[in-house]
C-alpha cells in the first residue's frame, strides 16, 4: 500500500497548481489519491480548471519524484502537516492562500498559534532587550513565539523563548533541512528539540529572495498578534506586517 503522504507531495508539486486550485480539487474529489487517479473528463468539471491545467496534471502523473522525496523526509525525520490534520490551525486553513501541506521538523503542538515577534536584523540593544523580555514573558505564559529564525530580533526571540522553557515555531523560506543563516545552525537544532521548524517548500529547497513572501505570510497567519520590534523603512518585516493587516491580526509596536 502506498503511503498517502506521497499523493500529498505529488499534488503540491504540480507546476502552476497553487493552494487555491489544490483546495478546489480536494473539495471536489476528497483526497490527493483520487485526484491522481481520476478520469481527465472529471477534472475538466472543476471550476477554473482549463485544458492547460488538466494537461499539467496528466503530465505529472508519476509518483517517482514524490516517493524519493518521502524517502528523504524519512531519513531526515521530516514530517508533513496536511490541511486535513487537526493540528493545522482552523484560523490559518480558512485563508485561501494557506498551503495545503507544510513540511516540518520538531513537533507541532495543539493550539500552536501564538504571538509573532519580528523586526530588523540590525537591531539596537534596546530592541534586543524588548524581543528577549517579550519572548520570555510569552514562554512563561505558555504562549507560542512565532518568528522566522533570521538574524537580529527573530533569533533573539526564539532563543529567549527556549531559555524560558517555552514553545517556539520558526517559518523558513527554504527547505526545513536548509539552515539560513548558517550561523543559526545550533539555534535551528534547539528549536527542533523544543518546538518546530516549518516551510511550505520541500526539503532541499535553497533560499531564494522571493520565498520570503510566503514565509512572511505564514508567520502572520500563525500569529494571533504580531509584535514589530524596530523595522527599517525598507525592511522585509513590512511584508509580514502587510500580511498581518490583510489577515486582520492585531499589530503592536
Amino acid at each position: 500500500m502506498i503511503d498517502q503522504r506521497v499523493y500529498w507531495i505529488w499534488l503540491t508539486g504540480i507546476a502552476s497548481i497553487g493552494p487555491v486550485m489544490q483546495k478546489k480539487l480536494l473539495k471536489q474529489f476528497d483526497s490527493p489519491e483520487v485526484i491522481f487517479r481520476i478520469n481527465p473528463r472529471e477534472l475538466e468539471k472543476v471550476p477554473g480548471m482549463g485544458p492547460a491545467l488538466v494537461d499539467r496534471i496528466l503530465a505529472a502523473r508519476s509518483l517517482d519524484k514524490s516517493e524519493r522525496m518521502l524517502e528523504r523526509m524519512l531519513k531526515g525525520n521530516i514530517g508533513l502537516l496536511t490541511i486535513e490534520d487537526p493540528l493545522y490551525p482552523e484560523k490559518v486553513k480558512q485563508n485561501p492562500k494557506a498551503p495545503v501541506v507544510l513540511y516540518y521538523r520538531g513537533s507541532i503542538r495543539e493550539n500552536s498559534m501564538g504571538v509573532g515577534v519580528v523586526g530588523t536584523r540590525q537591531c539596537t540593544s534596546y530592541g534586543k532587550q524588548v524581543a528577549i523580555e517579550t519572548a520570555a514573558f510569552l514562554a512563561k505564559h505558555q504562549i507560542p513565539v512565532i518568528s522566522g529564525m533570521a538574524k537580529g530580533i527573530d533569533g533573539y526571540a526564539h532563543t529567549a523563548c527556549l531559555k524560558a522553557g517555552g514553545y517556539t515555531m520558526a517559518f523558513l523560506g527554504s527547505g526545513v533541512d536548509v539552515c539560513y543563516p548558517r550561523e543559526h545552525q545550533s539555534l535551528m537544532e534547539a528549536i527542533i528539540q523544543k518546538g518546530a521548524i516549518l516551510s511550505s517548500y520541500p526539503p532541499g529547497t535553497p533560499i531564494y529572495p522571493h520565498h520570503f513572501h510566503q514565509r512572511n505570510f505564514l508567520i502572520s497567519a500563525w500569529s494571533s498578534k504580531l509584535l514589530v520590534v524596530e523595522a527599517g523603512e525598507k525592511s522585509g518585516t513590512w511584508s509580514t506586517v502587510n500580511h498581518a493587516r490583510t489577515l486582520k491580526r492585531e499589530i503592536c509596536s
